[in-house]
């Protein structure tokens, strides 16, 4: 069960990674531990506002490729979020551009999602061999 848990994950992360390794940047998962289904339930609401954020900056350059991730089934690591950036740095500046608009469109909306998290952690990686098969 973990190994098809582990093998799914990989193909989620394939195309940030695939994009990372190209341009030889890293790129940064952002899980979260979502206790309740309300919990997920507002994250997914969240999404419309975040994803056209995403979107966004995506098209100005700040980030090179994004996705979320939602599971129906798994470990407690249930909602993600994936970012590719040039840098650390770069991501950094991302981070802070993203939540400026964020709470721009709902000033609420950050302390909800901290809320409704109760663990969240972040990896930032950099991709040194990879094969995608999908």
């Amino acid at each position: 069960m973990k190994r098809l848990a582990m093998l799914v994950f990989a193909a989620c992360i394939a195309p940030a990674a695939l994009v990372a390794q190209e341009r030889n940047t890293g790129f940064m998962v952002q899980q979260l531990c979502v206790a309740s289904s309300e919990g997920v339930a507002f994250s997914n609401e969240a999404g419309n506002i975040t994803a056209p954020i995403l979107e966004d900056l995506r098209e100005e350059g700040m980030i090179s490729a994004w996705f979320e991730l939602r599971h129906g089934w798994g470990d407690e690591w249930n909602v993600g979020t994936v970012t590719v950036a040039e840098s650390h740095r770069a991501w950094l500046d991302f981070w802070s551009e993203f939540l400026s608009r964020v709470r721009a469109a709902d000033p609420d909306l950050v302390a909800q999602m901290i809320a409704s998290c109760e663990l969240h952690k972040d990896n930032m990686y950099s991709v040194r061999n990879m094969g995608v098969g999908i």
